[in-house]
């Protein structure tokens, strides 16, 4: 299955491309902290999407990245990340999702620091495991500034009871990290559930649509193919109508997704 971004701006054409070719959204709006913070807003938006009559576990969401620490060593910025994440669960139960994504944020200037480590990836475990028993959908942690798969890998074994967690891999974010994906997706396919894809030229973070970079999609498509992860459902993270057609026709093209 794939999945676009919709516009609130411009819902009755997303709504409409969303028709055409059976696309899942996933919000973004909700990881804004200005909207965040608005709670008349925050309302409004959400009451304005349920009563578009969405499929209830087929759409999912973006949950709150910005600074979002939930393992710092500081007990405000700690409980506020929290306080985050939750609500991004709170606002998916309540359209009806059937997965939230967080970034794991992990800091590749701390690699070599094993209590940094070892604090993060006890922290994001904990705070999961209390996110999952409060709600019905699933949640995935997704690459960010990852330099290995490593701690998603770790993180996935220390959550392997938690049916319902899993791992939201971001290509380009991958592509950015290493040239030979083969060695991400080996250790990490039993746990990926979803993935986000957009193109880059293998320097930084560009969100082109697709074919407009230099990822090497037919490579992508070959591993994805022998780690039986075709059918996994991925998100075309671009913004607009324009690069969402574009990388629509190359997926079509390219037989993705």
């Amino acid at each position: 299955m794939l999945e676009m971004i919709p516009s609130w701006e411009q819902i009755d054409e997303y709504m409409a491309l969303a028709q055409e070719h059976g696309l899942a959204f996933e919000y973004n709006d909700f990881y804004a902290p200005k909207l965040l913070d608005d709670s008349a807003g925050l309302k409004e938006r959400i009451r304005n999407y349920k009563n578009l009559g969405r499929p209830q576990g087929v759409d999912t969401l973006h949950g709150a990245f910005y600074d979002i620490l939930p393992f710092s060593w500081d007990s405000g910025i700690r409980e506020h990340s929290i306080y985050r994440m939750r609500q991004s669960v709170e606002i998916a139960e309540e359209l009806g999702c059937r997965g939230v994504v967080f970034h794991t944020n992990f800091s590749p200037d701390f690699l070599n620091n094993p209590k940094y480590r070892n604090n993060w990836l006890e922290s994001m475990g904990e705070v999961i495991s209390q996110l999952l028993a409060e709600c019905s959908c699933e949640i995935w942690l997704e690459n960010m500034f990852d330099q290995s798969p490593d701690e998603l890998a770790d993180a996935a074994a220390l959550l392997q009871e938690e049916e319902r967690f899993g791992i939201c891999l971001d290509i380009a974010h991958m592509m950015l990290a290493t040239q030979e994906p083969e060695a991400w997706l080996r250790l990490l396919a039993p746990h990926i559930r979803h993935f986000h894809i957009n193109d880059n030229h293998l320097k930084y973070d560009e969100h082109l649509a697709l074919g407009r970079g230099s990822i090497d999609w037919r490579k992508i498509e070959t591993l994805l193919e022998e780690f039986g992860l075709k059918d996994r459902s991925r998100l075309i993270e671009v913004n607009g109508l324009d690069k969402i057609r574009e990388s629509l026709r190359y997926c079509q093209i390219n037989g993705m997704g």
